[in-house]
C-alpha cells in the first residue's frame, strides 16, 4: 500500500473491530474463570481436596487457594 492509498476511516474501522473482538474474548475468559472459581467453592463445600479441585479445573493449586481465600473459605 502506498501512502496515497491510505484510508484513515478504513484503518480506524479495522482498529475498532480488533478492539471489539479483543474485548469479547476478554469477557468470555472472565466468564470461564468465574465459573471455575464458583465450581472450586462448591467442590470445597463438598470436602473435595484442593489438589483434586485444581486437577479437575485444570488450574494450579495456588489459584484454587487464592479463590478460596478471597471468599473466606
Amino acid at each position: 500500500m502506498s501512502i496515497f492509498e491510505y484510508d484513515k476511516e478504513e484503518e480506524e474501522r479495522k482498529l475498532r473491530k480488533a478492539e471489539y473482538e479483543a474485548g469479547v474474548a476478554d469477557g468470555f475468559n472472565d466468564g470461564i474463570n468465574t465459573a471455575k472459581k464458583d465450581t472450586a467453592i462448591t467442590l470445597t463445600e463438598l470436602h473435595m481436596p484442593i489438589e483434586q479441585i485444581a486437577l479437575a479445573l485444570k488450574v494450579d493449586v495456588e489459584t484454587v487457594k487464592e479463590w478460596l481465600r478471597s471468599t473466606g473459605k
